[in-house]
């Protein structure tokens, strides 16, 4: 800055020493007054003064009647040619000031001249330039981060989509993703896809080896139960008993793994939703045409479309053991219930029969009542919920038998709730009850 100041002021200081003439009379003039048209204004902040002697002889008019005093001042910077001085009014002025010849030879005079340009003024038009200069580079900032912000929009849209992909399969909507990606995106893609078909394979091998076991130690156990009638018929009733122990333990641990392997769980089963008001209808129905059932009184009124956060085949899996257990143990009525809120649903099973806490109360989830199945049907839905985070929870303190659990649900839109068009299927068997039953103070969670 300061250089560009200085010069400027040499251009203006040659171009006045060029314009200084002397008439025949010896009066000095200027030839060339207005090269700058704030020279004639006064005030203006530039100015020139001609010295001789030290005193002015001749300045520009916008000094008016005052001069500027160079006695005083200090070099801008080592070995400049300009420098500062300060006006009586507290202005400071940047200065050139030069000697200079002029006159024909023999009667030449040396004289000083001195150009001069406000402080002030310079600052101002610094600041303005600074203020230019700020607001043209914030402008090409604007621009800049726009584009990064479009190019960075561009650049990862796609991984935008393929999140969207993996929100849908993970809410169910969608098994598999799109492979109509961008290159860059589709090897990850595919790994992706085949992670899923790997997921479901080895659920699916799981299940064809439960079926397998299941089969294979069908005629073992036909076997065991064939001797074991013939040695009671034979009057071995304690070695009978022994083996009929054995073989309904064998029995018991069998069905419980081979609910296990059925079992998705929460990470087989990810995205995976069951519509529980239309399997919970259609399950209630089944228990109506088991024995006990036609004489029972099944209370249930199906809500809107609920779906929930499960393996539908776990579900089924859920709420059919605990129906039957209450179809065993239940005196005239069975209730189902389902309290939903925004983001889970109760699901709550009640019958009339003893409650778990009484003496006549029917097998609960101790080491000992597991050899019955009532008491293996309670264990298994435990397993099942505990692979999906959640847990059944008993009644102790009801009089009669209440259990229940919560699992994750997903929303439905009212246009999806109008379109699936379910109505309480009219039905003997099946009556209002939305009578909201709270748990007694004995009420814990039960672990396996």
């Amino acid at each position: 800055m300061l250089e560009t100041l200085g010069r400027d002021l040499d251009v203006r200081w040659s171009d006045l020493a060029r314009d200084i003439t002397v008439a025949p009379d010896g009066e000095l003039k200027i030839s060339q007054p207005e090269r700058d048209s704030r020279y004639g204004r006064f005030d203006s902040g530039a100015y020139w003064q001609v010295s001789e002697g030290g005193h002015p002889v001749l300045r520009s008019p916008s000094l008016g009647d005052g001069q500027v005093d160079l006695a005083r001042h200090a070099p801008m910077h080592d070995g400049s040619p300009w420098y500062e001085v300060e006006t009586p009014g507290g202005r400071e002025l940047y200065v050139a000031e030069r000697e200079i010849t002029v006159g024909p030879p023999g009667s030449a005079r040396t004289l000083s001249l001195a150009v001069a340009l406000d402080h002030d003024q310079i600052v101002a038009a610094r600041a303005a330039f600074l203020w230019d200069m700020f607001y043209v580079l914030a402008l090409i900032a604007l621009v800049l981060v726009a584009a990064a912000g479009l190019q960075l929009h561009v650049i990862l849209s796609p991984l935008a989509r393929l999140r969207a992909e993996l929100n849908a399969v993970r809410e169910g909507e969608s098994a598999r993703l799109n492979l109509a990606v961008p290159a860059e995106v589709e090897p990850l893609t595919i790994d992706l896809n085949r992670l899923l078909d790997g997921q479901e394979e080895l659920v699916k091998k799981a299940r064809e080896r439960a079926g397998s076991l299941a089969h294979g130690l069908k005629t073992p156990i036909a076997v065991f139960s064939a001797e074991c009638r013939r040695l009671e018929s034979e009057g071995q009733g304690e070695s009978a008993k022994r083996l009929r122990e054995q073989i309904t333990s064998i029995q018991t641990h069998v069905e419980r793994e081979l609910a296990r392997a059925r079992t998705h769980g929460a990470t087989a089963a990810l995205g995976a939703y069951v519509d529980a008001s239309k399997t919970a209808e259609r399950l209630v129905r089944v228990m109506t045409r088991l024995p006990r059932g036609e004489e029972l009184e099944w209370r249930y009124v199906p809500p809107d479309r609920l779906m929930l956060q499960m393996d539908p085949d776990d579900f089924g899996e859920i709420l059919g053991n605990l129906l039957d257990n209450a179809r065993k143990w239940a005196k005239g009525a069975v209730s189902l219930r389902i309290e939903v809120s925004d983001t889970s649903a109760r699901i709550v099973v009640e019958d009339d029969g003893p409650g778990f806490g009484s003496d006549a109360a029917p097998p609960s989830l101790t080491a000992g009542d597991r050899e019955s199945s009532a008491g293996l049907g309670l264990v298994i839905v435990q397993d099942i919920l505990a692979a999906y985070g959640s847990a059944l929870w008993i009644d102790r303190a009801a009089p009669n038998g209440v259990v229940s659990f919560t699992l994750a649900r997903r929303s439905v839109t009212a246009a999806a709730q109008a379109a699936s068009g379910r109505r309480p299927p009219a039905s003997t068997r099946l009556i209002v009850d939305w009578r909201v039953q709270q748990a007694g103070e004995g009420s814990r969670q039960v672990h396996p």
